[in-house]
């Protein structure tokens, strides 16, 4: 008569091994993809990061462009009235920068053409 309830214990260890493997096996894997989702996460975070400081980088080299130029239109102008101030030639403009233009220039222009523009005067 032990040998069936040896048997049956064998079997019953079986089946619980297995279920336990199981369950750590998933808690195993959800953590691992956790990790990975976390790191995905950050790195995301960091090309986010990257990406804003590059345009701010480039926002600033391109207002000192505009001053550059700005200056360089002014004393062409000036020098321009200067030699030949009865010339038809007309002047060459100012660069204005969007940020320099009040919101009621823009009003009926679209939010996403907004972002980028560089409105010439004279």
């Amino acid at each position: 008569m032990e040998w069936p309830l040896v048997i049956a214990a064998f079997v019953l260890g079986i089946l619980l091994g297995y279920v336990g493997r199981t369950i750590i096996a998933r808690n195993s894997e959800s953590n691992g993809k956790g990790k990975a989702h976390e790191q995905t996460r950050l790195e995301l975070s960091q090309h986010k990061q990257e990406v804003t400081d590059h345009f701010e980088l480039h926002h600033t080299q391109l207002a000192e462009l505009t001053e550059q130029l700005n200056k360089v239109n002014k004393q062409w102008n000036e020098a321009a009235n200067t030699l030949a101030p009865k010339s038809t030639a007309k002047p060459l403009a100012n660069l204005v920068s969007h940020e320099v233009i009040s919101d009621s220039i823009f009003a009926q222009t679209n939010e996403t053409n907004r972002k980028n523009v560089i409105i010439v005067h004279k």
